[in-house]
């Protein structure tokens, strides 16, 4: 009898531990299929290596469509050195936007598809969707970004460089060049093109923007009011301004409500970052779309003031994009300045934050139709937009790529083209270096270079002392 009840209870006791097991399984096999469907992925590295940019997330919003993306590289051996990090990053494409699709493809053992899409190097991309094809041969995020947007993409729009009055170059490879912002234009699909007002006439129809990238002579007054119709006509222009110049934009900008000022930016702020004080340092930045998220410096080397009036006219709206610290002032005495020699003069000069950018919005009605006819629809109010910097070296081939220049120059001309899932932070890739004031370079050699050591020494000796004292 005893046996039996024991028997009884160990066929319990099994019983239970099978269908517990069972349970475990079901539920294991459950949150498998949850992680395939929805799979966790956290980047732990400082500057998010793994992580695709801002920009690339909301250009993957748009993907409504299938995008299959052919890979061709090796398997093993060589050429197949990139195969791990480009798989890595399609990954990324895909976990964020189930329309992508990717295969690896080793041409060894497909010649005749690698010979049928006319692949001749390891790592290049066919990429194919919205009745499309894109070759991809730099396996990168920004190449493939972009590519994505030629596959959806109807029309490139135009931007153009105004020319005629000592601007900067968009061919030589200098330092007051725009070679680089050129280049970074033509990678954001782009089409980039060079503007003489009095050859031409008029603004082309196919401007999305016109950028005016420091100008050393004057505008002269045609030219101006060719630009005024353009923005009244709902165009978009990026007007540059350095000091110092004489480039007759004073009354043009100030009809909008904005001042330019007869002064140059000095910045206690900018000793921090190793630079000299005639480079302003921004680190405000208003509520605007243009710098919505943007949390890097910029610098500007050789600024004026932009200020925005209080009272604009009624059809404009104005807002600040990028300002100083308080630490920063418009210092109206330009003998002194030449001297090199520079201070703060309360009557006179503009205390900081001093903005250095300012964006107006300008809002016009078309002309009404003649009286007593009706036409359908009705008129409708058209949108000018104008931002006017008071420096135009941020944006030059030195500084482009320096702290958030770069980023800056590209999310305003992606704003007045209404490229609005562009305007975002390009995160780059890159270590960036810590920056320490002289304090804190000597707080931290104290403390690690002799402090610590020296802790750990003195240490060492009591614990030598005791031993040697409990002998």
């Amino acid at each position: 009898m005893v046996a039996k009840s024991g028997r009884k209870l160990k066929w319990a006791y099994g019983t239970n531990t099978v269908i517990s097991s069972v349970i475990f399984f079901i539920i294991l096999v459950f949150i498998v299929l949850i992680a395939q469907q929805k799979p966790l992925r956290v980047d732990l590295t400082s500057n998010s290596v793994f992580t695709l940019s801002q920009q690339t997330k909301n250009i993957l919003k748009t993907i409504k469509k299938p995008v299959s993306i052919k890979v061709f590289i090796a398997s093993t051996g060589s050429g197949s050195e990139d195969k791990g990090k480009i798989k890595d990053l399609l990954r990324s494409y895909a976990y964020l936007n189930k329309n992508i699709k990717y295969q690896m493809i080793d041409p060894a053992t497909h010649p005749q598809m690698t010979k049928s899409f006319g692949v001749k190097t390891y790592g290049t991309l066919v990429m194919e969707g919205y009745g499309k094809k894109q070759i991809v041969q730099t396996p990168d995020e920004q190449s493939v970004t972009n590519a994505l947007l030629k596959l959806q993409s109807k029309v490139q729009q135009k931007v153009y460089f105004l020319t005629g009055h000592g601007e900067h170059s968009l061919t030589v490879n200098g330092n007051d060049s725009f070679s680089v912002a050129k280049d970074a234009l033509q990678k954001d699909l782009y089409k980039v093109g060079t503007l003489n007002l009095l050859e031409q006439g008029d603004v082309p129809a196919d401007a999305a923007a016109v950028i005016i990238a420091g100008p050393q002579k004057p505008i002269l007054p045609q030219e101006q009011k060719i630009l005024a119709a353009y923005l009244a006509r709902g165009g978009s222009v990026f007007l540059m301004l350095d000091p110092l110049t004489q480039t007759g934009m004073t009354n043009f900008v100030k009809g909008y409500g904005i001042d330019l000022g007869n002064d140059m930016v000095i910045d206690r702020l900018s000793r921090l970052f190793g630079v000299s004080p005639t480079i302003p340092v921004a680190t405000q930045y208003g509520e605007n779309p243009i710098t919505k998220d943007f949390n890097e410096a910029t610098f500007y080397p050789n600024a004026r003031s932009v200020v925005p009036a209080k009272n604009p006219p009624s059809n404009v709206v104005l807002q600040t994009i990028a300002s100083t610290s308080s630490s920063a002032w418009g210092d109206t005495n330009l003998d002194e300045l030449k001297q090199g020699k520079a201070s703060f003069d309360k009557a006179k000069d503009l205390s900081g934050p001093v903005p250095l950018i300012v964006l107006a919005t300008i809002k016009t009605a078309q002309n009404p139709p003649p009286q007593g006819k009706v036409i359908a629809p009705a008129p409708t109010a058209k949108t000018g937009k104008l931002v006017v910097a008071g420096n135009s070296l941020f944006a030059a081939n030195p500084y482009f790529n320096q702290l958030g220049n770069g980023d800056l120059f590209l999310n305003t001309v992606n704003y007045l083209t209404n490229q609005t899932d562009l305007i975002t932070i390009q995160r780059p890739n890159v270590v960036k270096p810590l920056m320490l004031t002289r304090s804190q370079g000597l707080s931290f050699m104290w403390t690690v270079v002799i402090l610590m050591p020296l802790a750990v020494l003195v240490t060492g000796i009591a614990v030598y002392r005791m031993r040697r004292s409990q002998r």
